[in-house]
This record gives structure tokens, sequence and C-alpha cells, in this order.
């Protein structure tokens, strides 16, 4: 199906006559491990489909006019990455344009924390747990919705102690980078999603603890980790004001925070920078 899509691209491409409105990002740099937001301002559209990195994107219907959130996964090289967009309007016209994106590699600070020697290297049946848990999550993630999101908050109103994209070295052992950012919160402070969303997963995972996964639609999910208590379950709707859970130190923790994940079509992206592209 993705290849179809990437056929009909490179068509309207050779086909393309312009008409009325613009295509532009509301940044034209952003560092690897962040959000790329591409928004379209003029007439309705009744289609937009975007080709960056490799991949297919949409653009779905917006209050200006349509926009994309374009993930840009850690991993990916400082570089100029062009975004290649097919339109349609309502009367069938197609158009195209090509911009390009800025990609920083930024610079992030390591961490070095002593944790219980289970947390760090699993045995046999904790790696088993792990495993499965790995792939449910993977499953969650993998699910596609219409969208809920409207305006972002912070889930908490806490200082921030561990941002995301941390290189991490526990128990002396360099591991994977921190995947979401950290809030100083007493145990027990009210949770709620940083939008409008569904609850896809409440679970006790090995690693985050007491868990919620927010389905918020169009491929954006949050995760809320080590949580003292519960407040939803799968299947609710919550408005970004809902109480979710409250904050605790469940699983793989050192004292009470909530850790915050934010994943794009797969992709860990810096929950801080999806939520400071979106204030005025």
């Amino acid at each position: 199906m993705r290849q179809i899509w990437l056929s009909l691209l490179l068509t309207f491409f050779l086909v393309s006559s312009a008409f009325s409105g613009e295509l532009f990002l509301r940044s034209e740099q952003v560092n690897n491990g962040e959000a790329a937001v591409l928004q379209w301002q003029g007439e309705t559209l009744s289609f937009g489909v975007v080709r960056f990195n490799e991949e297919v994107y949409y653009l779905y219907p917006d209050s200006d006019g349509a926009i994309a959130l374009l993930p840009v996964g850690l991993d990916v090289a400082a570089g100029h990455y062009p975004i290649i967009a097919a339109l349609v309007d309502l009367q069938g016209q197609t158009s195209t344009t090509e911009i390009l994106l800025t990609v920083v590699d930024k610079k992030r600070p390591e961490e070095n924390l002593t944790l219980p020697e289970r947390m760090v290297t699993p045995g046999k049946k904790d790696s088993a747990r792990i495993s499965r848990e790995h792939n449910k999550l993977k499953e969650v993630f993998a699910g596609r919705s219409p969208r809920f999101w409207t305006t972002f908050e912070r889930p908490v109103g806490d200082a921030v102690n561990s941002v995301f994209g941390k290189r991490r070295v526990l128990n002396g052992k360099p591991k994977a980078p921190h995947s979401g950012t950290d809030f100083r919160s007493p145990s027990g402070t009210p949770v709620r999603p940083i939008s409008n969303g569904r609850v896809a997963l409440v679970s006790d995972l090995f690693y985050t603890g007491n868990t919620v996964v927010v389905d918020h639609g169009e491929g954006l999910f949050s995760l809320y980790a080590h949580l003292s208590e519960i407040l939803v379950e799968e299947g609710h709707d919550l408005l970004v004001t809902d109480v979710l859970g409250k904050v605790g130190s469940t699983g793989r923790s050192t004292g009470a925070h909530l850790h915050l994940t934010v994943k794009l079509f797969g992709e860990r992206i810096d929950p801080l920078a999806l939520l400071a592209a979106f204030k005025d």
C-alpha cells in the first residue's frame, strides 16, 4: 500500500498545477529526536500526501487548513532533507511542492544512575516478561486512529529533572538514551494527558511500572510511567483536563517522578519540543 502511494506521489509531481495556498514548516530547522510540523494554509484540500525520509505521511484537516506531524528520529543524521508534498483540491486539481527541512544533531548530556542489578541486567524470567511487554507496546503504537489531539499541555506543573535523549549509564553500563522526559513531581500528584485522546493501554510493566498509554490519533501516542495509581480504563476517552493517574515510583525508578514518553509513527520524540511547537 505504501508503495502505491509513493507511485501516486510521483505521478502528481509530473502533472502538477498550482492552486491557491501555502505549504510551510513551522520551523525549518529541528533537532534529531523532534517532530517537524508541516502546515498547509489555503483553499480546502480533498487529499494531501507527503514523502519525507523515505516514508509517506498524510496531511489532515486542521482549523488553519491542514497539518502533518513528521517524526525525526534520534538516529537521523544532521543534514538537509527534502519534503515532497502532493495536494489535491476539491475540484480535483493537483499541485506539488518541495521544501527542505534542516536537521541538527543535538548534543545531549550523559546521566549516571545506580539501580538494583535486576533492573539493569534482567534474568531469564524477567527478560521473557520484558520481551512480551515490548511486543505488546509495539502493537499498541502501531495502531492508527482519527485525530483526537488539539492543544497540548504539560501533564504536571512540576520542573523537569531529566530530559529526553540523555545518554544513560546504569551501574557503569552504557544503555539506550533516555526515552522521554522526567518531571520532579511528589508522589500522589495528579497526572493529565498532554492532549485529548483515548486510553490505549493500562498495564503494570517491568520497566515503567503502572503505565497508561494514550492514543491521540494520527500516529501520536503518549505514555505515562511509574504511576502510584491509575484512574482510567482502556477505551476511555480523555480530555486534556482529565486526570488519568497519580505520580509514583513503580517499576524501574529511583524515586517518585513522572516519566513521559511520546511516540510519533513509532519514533520516540522529545515531549517538551512537541509541546513548545504548539505554543504561541
